[in-house]
């Protein structure tokens, strides 16, 4: 059964077609199936996206933060050692650990500068 989607699609892998203006086609980079652009000239593509799916897609940091986010750094207590900040020489770094590998190996230390929030991790 066709939708009103189907060609954007590859009927061999199922991937989504890029469009290649330069070769005149819509092409799957799996498969390597061609569409030509001529097969889509009535065709309307609609694609909404906010700032939000810009900022998660590069990692971004939001440029205000909501109330939210403020509220749990005011609550954020984190421990701190004396060790200089390798980017302003500032004299403590905030830190906490996680365990990101497996169980038999070491943790991961994050450190954050809090007076210019440079971050860094070490794997101890």
């Amino acid at each position: 059964m066709a939708t009103k989607k189907d060609h954007l699609f590859c009927p061999v892998s199922g991937y989504l077609l890029e469009l290649d203006a330069k070769r005149g086609a819509a092409v799957c980079t799996v498969s390597g199936f061609r569409r030509d652009l001529s097969e889509l000239t009535n065709v309307s593509i609609v694609s909404h996206t906010d700032m939000e799916d810009y900022r998660r897609r590069f990692n971004l940091e939001p440029l205000v933060r909501s109330t939210e986010d403020e509220e749990l750094a005011k609550g954020r207590k984190r421990a701190t050692v004396d060790e200089p900040c390798p980017k302003c020489k500032h004299p403590q770094m905030e830190f906490y650990t996680m365990q990101l590998r497996s169980a038999d190996e070491g943790q991961t230390v994050f450190y954050e500068c809090p007076n210019c929030g440079h971050k860094y991790s070490q794997n101890t």
